[in-house]
């Protein structure tokens, strides 16, 4: 039997990190990255070719997009391996196929972050897009400043907050098997406490004492981003930005 395990995930929430230590750590299991990306299907390279022979087209975005459960029940199918992960975004998909996706997983990863860091980085990335070839992974941004916007700050951490309520209720209210990574804390542990925790939770709850999952060893995952742990050096308007912060 072949279990897909799903990461529910929101831009900068550490979730690219999340799939890239599952792909260089478990060699039982075909990490996928955003295959639901309407621009672009971020699929495991090893398994690009075949998907593409398959659908006879590599606008694999265009096709996954129209079915998504189609599409994900035949990338599953397609595996070598046994399990399969990938990661779903709120921009990427609709709610009720979000839903759909989880029925058809069986575990599901939340990975949250303060929303604070999230719109900083967020933002940082959409403009270095002009300069940089992929500002999202392995780009130092350490002082790249944005301007903090009130009104944008607050539409984006509403539309934030419903995905996550939204997705976490469901996962209650059906009682799928899930565990929530939050950043700081998942970061605060070393590579190997990382894939402890990761190995423990897939074991746990895809198939309990039968499955062992082989781990490599990994020295280096992806390389963080920014180095500085003060505002004043992520945001122009520093004073606006931080009398917003302390007065909501």
């Amino acid at each position: 039997m072949k279990h897909l395990v799903t990461i529910l995930g929101h831009a900068r929430t550490g979730s690219n990190y999340l799939c890239k230590l599952i792909e260089e750590s478990f060699p039982d299991v075909v990490s996928h990255y955003e295959l639901f990306n309407k621009q672009m299907c971020h699929i495991n390279l090893d398994y690009k070719d075949r998907l593409e022979k398959h659908y006879k087209t590599d606008n694999l975005h265009k096709v996954a997009n129209n079915n998504p459960l189609d599409f994900m029940e035949t990338v599953i199918n397609l595996s070598d391996k046994n399990i399969v992960s990938h990661k779903i975004f709120p921009e990427h998909i609709t709610l009720e196929n979000a839903k759909k996706i989880v029925n058809r997983s069986r575990m599901i990863f939340v990975v949250k972050r303060n929303f604070i860091d999230v719109y900083i980085s967020k933002k940082r990335a959409i403009m270095m897009t002009d300069t940089h070839n992929n500002p999202w992974i392995d780009v130092d941004t350490t002082n790249f400043k944005i301007d903090f916007n009130r009104d944008e700050f607050i539409k984006q951490k509403k539309i934030y907050e419903e995905w996550y309520r939204n997705m976490t209720d469901y996962l209650i209210t059906t009682g799928k098997p899930y565990t929530t990574l939050y950043y700081d804390e998942f970061h605060s542990l070393n590579i190997k406490g990382q894939q402890e925790l990761i190995k423990e939770k897939m074991e746990r709850f895809i198939n309990g004492e039968c499955l062992n999952l082989n781990v490599n060893s990994v020295r280096e995952v992806l390389k963080k981003q920014d180095k500085s742990l003060d505002y004043k050096t992520k945001v122009n308007n520093h004073k606006e930005f931080m009398d917003f912060v302390c007065n909501s």
